[in-house]
């Protein structure tokens, strides 16, 4: 089974950053600025679906 790793984006500097780095923390925040707001990254798989 291939282990997905979970990436995150500070909504007010852009940067990315690991679940690891977030767990490290040990609060909801950018590691690099502070800021509370973060989101999830989209994957890299993209689904095709054929139309019917």
């Amino acid at each position: 089974m291939s282990e997905s790793r979970v990436r995150y984006v500070c909504l007010k500097c852009r940067r990315e950053f690991d679940k690891q780095q977030l767990d490290v923390m040990m609060a909801v925040r950018c590691p690099y600025c502070g800021f509370r707001a973060i989101a999830k990254t989209r994957g890299d798989i993209v689904k095709i679906v054929k139309a019917v």
